[in-house]
């Protein structure tokens, strides 16, 4: 980050490694760059490396920080109380392993909102929180700046949503089973507009304008976590390949 002189503005350091910005932990933003992941994994030393950073965010007692009002109980470098942070659970996705996605969101939303009058942990921020959660709940993730959705596992066994106006989209979830501790939410297979699905995610007009003429989305659930998707990683529209010289491409 750099102030209107150019001079290099380095955050306040929080722990050895991690130094607090505007908000958020330099750590943080290194994954908040959703129009082109495929140049993060890259720069954090492929997929490997990547996930391994990944995890270790979510790892409790590595934040180094009190986050106040704005992260009651959390104390992982991740804070999903804060919008910087809101795809970053989703984010295995970009690794074909959308099973850790799912894991790791539901235990965020299991461990931080509540059925109770103080129910979010932090600033709702004009709903933001509330919409993170319905998100999560409805099965998908919307990725900012791109028409693309992730998908991930509904909280529903049957549920209609309208969308375009006055479109209908159903989302129904066959095999959920997740009451008293179980763990029957992992995706085995999905089908959307009829079409058996072979990736995690999808835009608005697939499957013949799925978010804009309606339709329906299957997703199979289980308790086994399985690698289903076999097509694609998500897309980085942002990403560009540049010449550094000494003919070697970034």
């Amino acid at each position: 980050m750099r102030a209107t002189k150019g001079q290099l503005l380095v955050g306040k350091p929080i722990s050895r490694s991690v130094y607090a910005i505007h908000t958020k932990t330099d750590t943080e933003y290194s994954f908040v760059i959703p129009h082109d992941m495929s140049r993060v994994i890259t720069l954090m030393g492929g997929p490997a490396h990547f996930e391994t950073r990944l995890d270790y965010i979510f790892q409790p007692n590595t934040s180094g920080v009190d986050l106040g009002v704005n992260g009651l109980g959390i104390t992982t470098i991740n804070n999903v109380a804060n919008e910087p942070d809101f795809q970053t659970p989703y984010l295995y996705n970009y690794l074909n392993k959308q099973w850790k996605s799912v894991e790791r969101s539901r235990q965020l939303a299991n461990d931080f909102y509540f059925n109770t009058t103080n129910g979010i942990p932090g600033n709702s921020d004009a709903g933001a929180l509330n919409c993170w959660l319905v998100w999560q709940m409805l099965g998908l993730y919307p990725v900012v700046t791109t028409p693309v959705y992730l998908l991930e596992s509904p909280w529903f066994n049957d549920i209609n949503m309208t969308v375009n106006h006055d479109k209908t989209l159903r989302i129904r979830a066959e095999g959920l089973d997740d009451g008293d501790g179980r763990q029957g939410y992992y995706v085995q297979s999905v089908r959307i507009n009829g079409v058996e699905w072979d990736r995690n995610w999808f835009e608005h007009e697939d499957a013949d304008g799925i978010m804009t003429r309606g339709g329906e989305i299957l997703f199979r659930l289980g308790q086994k976590r399985v690698v289903w998707e076999t097509g694609d990683v998500p897309p980085s529209p942002g990403h560009q390949v540049v010449d550094v010289g000494q003919g070697a491409q970034l």
